[in-house]
């Protein structure tokens, strides 16, 4: 989360904040997620699951996926992100979205509501999801707890293995947790 979540973090932190469960679940059940490509052990969401340590962006999430799930089964190579909001993280992770789209990959990625921003690449990005009627919730680094308050609005950007021109719509938040309590 950025900065103005909560002061009292140091750097490291202020980029680990985990994704309420229950806006992934609703999430997941249209995705069928197969990697957490942005997680700890504390907050991840799917298994297998890369962290810090592991460096994402260096890594091939094809391959992850392969390798995880062995070469038999069939996979939907779909990834999860949560970014670390810090640092031109998400600038990283959405040119990795893009790279691996290219491999056959679909990633969505939890980001701010900022349709201007430097780091969205709107002509390779297959849909935007703005969620209304309320902020989302994080989970906080250390604690793990729920924590209200966040600053700014979310958007889901979704990155699919096709040329479709990007589509933007609005999902309901309240919405959005009734599906995932299902």
């Amino acid at each position: 989360m950025s900065d103005l979540i909560s002061s009292d973090l140091d750097a490291d932190l202020k980029n680990s904040w985990g994704t309420d469960p229950v806006i992934f679940n609703a999430l997941n059940k249209e995705f069928n997620f197969e990697l957490d490509a942005a997680a700890s052990a504390l907050n991840n969401l799917v298994t297998p699951f890369i962290t810090k340590e592991m460096d994402a962006l260096a890594l091939d999430w094809k391959q992850q996926i392969d390798d995880f799930y062995g070469p038999l089964l069939r996979k939907n190579y779909t990834v999860w992100v949560n970014p670390p909001y810090g640092n031109g993280f998400i600038k990283q992770f959405m040119q990795k979205a893009i790279e691996e789209k290219a491999k056959g990959v679909t990633t969505v990625l939890l980001v701010p509501a900022t349709l201007d921003a430097q780091w969205l690449p709107i002509q390779d990005i297959s849909e935007i999801r703005i969620v209304t009627g309320g902020r989302l919730s994080f989970y906080h680094p250390i604690t793990n707890k729920k924590i209200n308050g966040n600053t700014k609005g979310s958007m889901f950007v979704v990155f699919r293995p096709t040329s479709m021109p990007c589509c933007i719509r609005l999902v309901d938040r309240n919405e959005l947790l009734v599906q995932g309590e299902e």
